[in-house]
């Protein structure tokens, strides 16, 4: 037997090329290493400065041991969607169908990537105000789309320049 067949083999580095390669160190990032280098209250991604409430851990753990611990359905949990409705109706007078147009997804950015990539087809131009959330254009330029900038005038940013 040859001791050099019985070494494991190194395996070849793996290389995913990003499919965005322009994008770098986002605001939040940047927000929150300053923030924690100044010692000041970090807003920019709602990072709170206290504890959960213990009753919501309490009911968390309870609907764990209950069994409410499985995937919900693409658009959400049913119960939280017609919540939803029920409480846009109630602030603001508008009635939305729980089931065909209320989605629930894992926060903003999530919701803005899956609108754009729903909307967006390779080649579309996608006008983008300026100032912007910094997700925009990535998701755009994932989707295939060309962003197109418009940029607005302080102090009402109401003029395009």
């Amino acid at each position: 037997m040859n001791a050099t067949h019985d070494l494991p083999q190194t395996p070849p580095e793996l290389s995913f090329p990003s499919r965005l390669p322009n994008v770098g160190t986002t605001i939040f990032t940047v927000m929150s290493a300053l923030a924690a280098q100044k010692g000041v209250v970090n807003l920019d991604q709602g990072f709170p400065d206290f504890d959960c409430d213990a009753r919501i851990v309490d009911a968390v753990a309870t609907a764990m041991r209950d069994g409410h611990n499985q995937y919900p359905p693409m658009a959400g949990a049913a119960p939280l969607r017609q919540a939803i409705s029920r409480k846009i109706d109630a602030l603001y007078g508008r009635h939305y169908d729980a089931d065909r147009e209320i989605t629930v997804t894992a926060g903003a950015t999530q919701a803005l990537l899956t609108a754009i990539l729903c909307c967006v087809h390779p080649g579309d131009e996608v006008i983008v105000i300026e100032p912007m959330y910094d997700s925009y254009v990535p998701s755009i330029e994932l989707a295939g789309g060309k962003p197109v900038f418009v940029s607005l005038e302080a102090p009402d940013y109401a003029r395009c320049r």
